[in-house]
């Protein structure tokens, strides 16, 4: 018998301003880019690699994200990986991408808009 664990946690920092959508059913929910960052040495050269991933963050959750977040921001998210399925208009092709699905976030530095009891806990989704 297998486990099968599909959690995620990382820090990482907006790369844009969280734009604040709703399903047909009104249900609120964020699509942003996030730019993780990391060092490492090659070569006793410090070097940097970036990598980006997309983040949805639903219902209240991105209410809060889309209120108090913005570009540059770093933030520590817990989520899931999805994959995302459709065919390319254009080539016919089937096409797929991988994202987080985000369950909670938070603030790693102090926002000064941010009161000091949404600092203290995190932004649950709630499903």
């Amino acid at each position: 018998m297998s486990m099968q664990l599909n959690q995620v946690q990382f820090v990482a920092n907006l790369t844009k301003d969280p734009e604040l959508c709703h399903t047909s059913d009104g249900v609120a929910v964020i699509e942003v880019p996030f730019a993780v960052n990391e060092r490492y040495k090659s070569n006793s050269k410090e070097q940097k690699l970036t990598t980006f991933i997309d983040v949805q963050v639903w219902s209240k959750a991105a209410e809060n994200l889309a209120k108090m977040a913005e570009k540059g921001d770093e933030l520590f998210i817990t989520g899931s990986l999805r994959q995302s399925l459709w065919k390319d208009k254009d080539t016919d092709k089937q096409r797929s991408k991988i994202f987080i699905r985000a369950d909670s976030w938070q603030f790693t530095q102090h926002k000064e808009k941010a009161s000091e009891q949404q600092m203290e806990h995190p932004h649950d989704i709630g499903l």
